[in-house]
C-alpha cells in the first residue's frame, strides 16, 4: 500500500475496491507538494500506470470510477478535492471520446467540480477545432457558466500559447492564430472583463496594441461613470493604445 493511503479518511475503504484503484484515488488526494520550485515531486496516474503496466485509457477508466465514487452532494472537503482531481486528470490522460462523460459535469453549475471538468474539457479539445467554439460558450452562456470559469478558460487558452511557460503549450500555428483571433474577437465586444480580452488580445496579437481598432474598441466598451481604480486602470490602457512617439 502507498505510503499516503495510511493517511486518507475511513470512508474511503468503505467500499471494496480493487488495490490499484486505491492507489489511484490516493494520488488524487494527495495534497500539492510544497515545494513549488520542484513540483514533478506531486505524484501523478504515471506512477500507477507504471506499476501496473496500464493503458491511457484504462487509467481514464479507473479515474472515471473514482469520479463516480462522490456525488456533487459531497461535502467532505477531502473526497471533493479526490473528485474534482480525478476529472481533472481525464484532461490529460483522455480523447476527445470522453467528452461526453464531462459534457454533464461541464453544464452543472450546481457541481463544485464544474471547473475542473471545463478544464479538462479544453484540455481535450486542444487541437480540435471546437475548441474556440467550446471556449466561446463559456464565455457568453451565464445560464451555465460563471465569470471566474470564464477567466480560467482564457488564462487556459494563453497558456497554450506560451512557450517554455505552460505544460500545456500548444506547437500548433494554425490553432494558435485561431486563438489569437478568438482574443481579438473578445477584446471587440463589452462584456465582464473587457480589459483581460484587451491584454491577451495584445499579447497574441501584437500589432492590435497600438491600432486605431483598440482604441475605438477601448473607449467603446469602457463602463460609465468609473472611478478610483478601476478608471486609472483603463486610463492607462487608453494610454498605452496610443501611437508610440517616433
Amino acid at each position: 500500500m502507498l505510503p499516503l493511503l495510511a493517511s486518507l479518511p475511513f470512508a474511503l475503504f468503505a467500499e471494496e475496491i480493487p488495490q490499484r484503484i486505491a492507489e489511484l484515488e490516493g494520488i488524487c488526494g494527495a495534497p500539492p507538494s510544497c515545494n513549488v520550485e520542484d513540483q514533478t515531486l506531486d505524484p501523478t496516474p504515471d506512477v500507477i500506470i507504471g506499476k501496473y503496466n496500464l493503458t491511457n485509457g484504462q487509467i481514464v477508466s479507473d479515474l472515471k470510477y473514482i469520479s463516480g465514487r462522490y456525488s456533487q452532494a459531497e461535502t467532505n472537503a477531502y473526497l471533493r478535492g479526490v473528485r474534482k482531481q480525478a476529472i481533472g486528470w481525464i484532461g490529460q490522460y483522455g480523447t476527445t471520446n470522453d467528452l461526453p462523460f464531462l459534457s454533464a459535469i461541464v453544464t452543472n453549475r450546481a457541481d463544485y467540480a464544474q471547473e475542473s471538468a471545463i478544464m479538462a474539457s479544453l484540455a481535450l479539445l486542444k487541437h480540435s477545432p471546437d475548441l474556440i467554439l467550446f471556449a466561446c460558450e463559456v464565455a457568453t452562456n451565464r445560464i451555465f457558466f460563471t465569470v471566474d470559469e470564464y477567466r480560467s478558460v482564457e488564462n487556459g487558452l494563453y497558456g497554450m500559447c506560451k512557450e517554455g511557460e505552460s505544460d500545456d503549450y500548444l506547437d500548433d500555428d494554425v490553432q494558435r492564430a485561431r486563438i489569437a483571433a478568438y482574443f481579438l474577437e473578445r477584446a471587440a465586444k463589452p462584456f465582464e472583463r473587457p480589459l483581460g480580452a484587451d491584454h491577451f488580445a495584445c499579447e497574441m496579437n501584437p500589432s492590435y496594441r497600438h491600432s486605431q481598432a483598440r482604441r475605438d474598441n477601448l473607449s467603446r466598451n469602457r463602463p460609465p461613470n468609473l472611478t478610483g481604480r478601476q478608471a486609472e486602470l483603463y486610463d492607462a490602457r487608453q494610454r498605452d493604445a496610443m501611437e508610440p512617439e517616433q
